[in-house]
């Protein structure tokens, strides 16, 4: 005689291959992607460019979700205690993975233990920018300059402890210059105080800064990028300028909470990787943004993550930045 146990044995036998076999394709539904920056920024314009495309490859739309504060903290920290499913994405940069774990002394997640690396998306230059009042043409110049001025030049930054901040605190440390940092909540902001020369020097990225470039207000002096950028192929690399220390880049990542099943990593990876193949939507991004598509692996993001980590760990820690 068959007992009721048994008897659910055998119909969980008969209905788990059944059962297994009705689970839809991930994505089954569309996906979340928190953006830990405000609207309007460098960020939320890539972010937006490209989660369409790659939405579309998806066969899901990817919403976006902006939740700015405490410098990226804040959106990144949710995405670390969502439910991995692969339904919650951060797209981001350096300030929140990077950077931001450092100038807090309790951060609320960890970098390397909350978060499984999906993919690099892009990668652009830095350009230092001198006022155009300085008397200045180069960055060689922008040095000597400095140099007989000790503490009397300063820079504008986005925010304590923002990538342009600790970009700005990596050119006076590989050029052994000392220039004051004048913080503003955004370098729009500091636009005026750039345009009167009130404010010397800035870290931007181009798109950040064409408007004042092309009204001839700053001048581009030196690109942080190992290659030329497209916008400004006149302007020497760090490698040009013999300043290899000052070579970095800006760039956008995506991960996912840990625990985030492999499959989800691998095909959110591969589909991304697939809308960088078209040769319309790297010239949108170069073109629009001086923005190399990337489309790192996850296991090459993660090498990068541990890299960038270290960098920017070592310089906040070395510049006593609180």
């Amino acid at each position: 005689m068959m007992h009721i146990s048994d008897s659910l044995f055998v119909v969980g036998l008969l209905l788990g291959p059944t059962a297994a076999l009705a689970q839809p394709a991930y994505p089954a539904r569309p996906i979340r992607m928190i953006i830990p920056f405000a609207p309007g920024g460098s960020i939320d314009t890539v972010g937006r460019v490209v989660s369409q495309p790659w939405g579309a490859a998806l066969g899901q739309q990817i919403v976006i979700d902006n939740r700015g504060g405490v410098g990226g903290a804040l959106g990144t920290e949710m995405v670390a205690r969502a439910t991995p499913d692969g339904y919650t994405l951060l797209y981001t940069n350096a300030g929140s993975l990077a950077i931001a774990p450092h100038m807090n002394p309790r951060p609320n997640y960890d970098v390397f233990r909350d978060f499984a690396p999906v993919t690099q998306v892009t990668s652009a230059p830095f350009i230092l920018f001198s006022s155009a009042t300085v008397p200045i043409n180069t960055v060689a110049e922008l040095i000597t300059y400095a140099k007989a001025r000790p503490g009397q030049l300063n820079y504008a930054s986005s925010g304590m402890g923002s990538g342009l901040h600790l970009m700005a605190e990596l050119f006076k440390s590989v050029t052994a210059t000392d220039f004051v940092h004048v913080p503003f909540k955004g370098l729009g902001v500091a636009a005026p105080e750039i345009i009167s020369g009130r404010v010397h020097m800035m870290v931007n990225t181009y798109a950040g800064s064409v408007g004042l470039h092309k009204a001839g207000r700053i001048k581009p002096l030196l690109n942080s990028g190992p290659a030329l950028p497209l916008q400004l192929p006149d302007v020497p690399t760090c490698v040009e300028a013999n300043l290899p220390g000052f070579c970095s880049t800006s760039w956008h990542a995506v991960v996912a909470p840990a625990g985030t099943p492999s499959d989800a990593i691998r095909r959110l990876h591969q589909t991304l990787a697939a809308t960088f193949a078209n040769a319309e939507l790297r010239a949108q991004l170069q073109s629009r943004e001086d923005s190399e598509a990337i489309g790192k692996s996850p296991q090459e993001l993660a090498v990068f993550l541990k890299s960038e980590y270290a960098k920017w760990g070592k310089l906040i820690q070395v510049a006593g930045i609180k």
